[in-house]
């Protein structure tokens, strides 16, 4: 009886580990990515009007090559989303590793509204609807490197000042009580697969990793896509944006549920590679009325894809993580308790 107690007081301590005064601390964790996310959009307002033409000045070539309009324009966004992640980590620290990333995907918000909606660059490509489809399915090669660096960053700066104590932050009590049967590590690692809080399997086999990744991208791209279908009515940014957000971040959470042990990375770069996708058959669905596209894929920008649809996805993989974690907790103390 006095064993069964102490565990007991034992779980209540450690659920009770995570940090006092939860309103505030709550409050002040969501101001300062409010102001993160807006310091960071800023940011890349002005260093998009340095190094890519605005639409107002050459609205057909920025539009749709994006940051391909030159190297230039290629080798500065990728320095910026470095200053972006770097900064976002920082003003959010020590928040969960994908911190930074995420508000660095949106601040580029910013810049996709700058940018406007798909509907000019169609209405000035009407004679050349496919060759427009093919540039900004192209454009999203650039934003896959975009994506995958930007997941390198988050890791390099994880095992640089990343705090091993992240749950925490989250309001997840750390670490999950251990026991012989069910050994947890008492700091919390990168988050390279989405149950990796509570199974740490190093050295997976190359084949489950690859069978787990292919699962969890076709998982994300028919939940996000079904999505897509139902919320993307319109070529209007605020849709786009909302769309987008929506769709990948249910694909996330449905792909984390199904596929746990599939890396982070295969999901962030669904985004861009369904934009594309939807760039190489949009010329095969006739326009409804001009300047206005026939297939949904393709009623926004390859950036909202990468800016919102990341975000999203960032914001339903934490999700799964919650859920992994909280699911892991509970068994603990149930194990504790008998």
């Amino acid at each position: 009886m006095a064993g069964d107690t102490a565990g007991t007081m034992q779980s209540n301590e450690t659920y009770s580990s995570a940090p006092q005064h939860h309103v505030l601390f709550g409050f002040l964790r969501q101001a300062r990515h409010v102001v993160a996310c807006i310091v960071v959009g800023i940011f890349f307002l002005f260093l998009a009007g340095k190094v890519i033409p605005s639409p107002n000045m050459d609205g057909t070539r920025a539009l749709a090559a994006g940051p391909a309009v030159s190297l230039v324009a290629e080798l500065a966004m990728i320095g910026g989303l470095v200053a972006a992640v770097a900064i976002g980590t920082l003003l959010t620290w020590p928040d969960a590793p994908h911190a930074g990333l995420f508000i660095a995907s949106v601040g580029l918000i910013f810049l996709a509204c700058h940018w406007g909606p798909v509907t000019l660059l169609l209405a000035l490509h009407q004679t050349d609807l496919a060759g427009a489809y093919r540039t900004l399915a192209l454009q999203n090669i650039f934003w896959i490197f975009y994506i995958l660096i930007g997941e390198a960053l988050s890791r390099g700066i994880y095992e640089l000042i990343g705090s091993r104590n992240w749950p925490l932050y989250l309001g997840l009590p750390w670490p999950i009580n251990t026991s012989a049967s069910n050994p947890v590590p008492s700091t919390a690692g990168y988050p390279s697969f989405p149950n990796s809080l509570v199974d740490s399997l190093a050295d997976r086999p190359v084949g489950q990793r690859i069978a787990q990744n292919l699962l969890a991208f076709i998982s994300t791209v028919i939940v996000a896509g079904i999505f897509l279908f139902l919320l993307l009515k319109s070529q209007q940014p605020g849709q786009a944006i909302f769309a987008c957000s929506v769709a990948f971040a249910a694909g996330a959470f449905v792909s984390s549920v199904l596929a746990p042990q599939a890396d982070a990375w295969v999901i962030w770069i669904t985004p861009p590679i369904i934009s594309a996708a939807g760039g190489f058959l949009a010329p095969h669905f006739a326009q409804p009325y001009p300047a206005h596209t026939g297939l949904f894929l393709m009623r926004t920008l390859p950036i909202y894809y990468s800016s919102a649809g990341l975000a999203g996805a960032i914001f339903g993989y934490y999700a799964a993580v919650r859920m992994y974690f909280r699911r892991a907790m509970e068994i603990s103390q149930s194990n504790a308790a008998t």
